[in-house]
């Protein structure tokens, strides 16, 4: 699965946990956020590959499932960085992950 088909899926996810609502207004207030995630997947899947992208997806899924709201971009950032260095894979502070 690449990236953007995992941000569809986070999107169906919002849909089916969140209310019309809530995803109505996470939607429009997350474009930036939802830019942010795919900017995340997209760098852990750069430095770590697709196993390390899965994971991060799935951790997003996890969160907006538990917490019925969307992790903040900074969230995903240092998850996203932890993943990588938890493969063997260096994240540099000049890094979209590094934070």
């Amino acid at each position: 699965m690449d990236v953007t088909q995992r941000l569809r899926a986070l999107d169906d996810v919002v849909d089916e946990v969140l209310d019309r609502h809530e995803a109505h207004h996470d939607r429009t207030k997350g474009e930036s956020r939802r830019r942010a995630y795919e900017k995340s997947l997209r760098e852990v899947e750069r430095i770590a590959g697709q196993e390390a992208t899965t994971a991060l997806a799935e951790w997003i899924e996890t969160e907006i499932r538990e917490n019925r709201r969307l992790p903040t971009t900074r969230r995903i950032r240092k998850r996203g960085a932890t993943i990588c260095r938890r493969n063997g894979h260096p994240v540099s502070t000049g890094s979209w992950l590094g934070a």
